[in-house]
């Protein structure tokens, strides 16, 4: 089964199942304030259940024999997205492509948002099906995601 024929709300839906997994399972890494590579290895392992027939890789900064990479700012930059659903070596099923913030983490989210739309762009080097942006929070009412599709913040 290849993702890029599924519909994307079908796929919202997937993700955010598994995110409603993590808060009823996992909710004391957040109190705990746990470093992101924690809550996002966590969250990938609920990931993997839900996208048996993929890859659910963490960290993953390969693009087929070399580094992923992108240019921001006319400026190339490496990047290791938090989350991929995808199949390692092609580029036919770059599926999602996540980046993760806890609350706790007072970076800028800029640079998030312009990975996610670098790779999202059809047309570009990876073509990632859907983007996403989580800001895990300690209380769930809190929680944002927000989606990418081609470029662009898709609802």
């Amino acid at each position: 089964m290849e993702l890029k024929y599924v519909d994307l709300k079908y796929l919202k839906h997937k993700i955010e199942k598994c995110i409603d997994k993590f808060y009823l399972n996992e909710l004391d890494l957040l109190k705990r304030e746990n470093y992101e590579v924690t809550i996002s290895s966590k969250l990938a392992q609920y990931l993997f259940v839900e996208f048996p027939k993929f890859h659910v890789d963490c960290e993953y900064n390969k693009h087929l024999n070399g580094k992923k990479e992108i240019y921001i700012n006319k400026e190339k930059q490496e990047i290791r997205p938090d989350i991929v659903i995808h199949e390692r070596g092609i580029d036919e099923d770059n599926s999602v492509y996540i980046e993760i913030k806890t609350d706790h983490n007072p970076d800028p989210r800029d640079n998030d948002f312009s990975k996610i739309k670098a790779v999202t762009k059809q047309g570009g080097e990876y073509e990632y099906l859907l983007g996403v942006f989580i800001e895990f929070t300690k209380d769930k009412k809190d929680l944002i995601i927000k989606y990418f599709r081609d470029g662009e913040e898709w609802n």
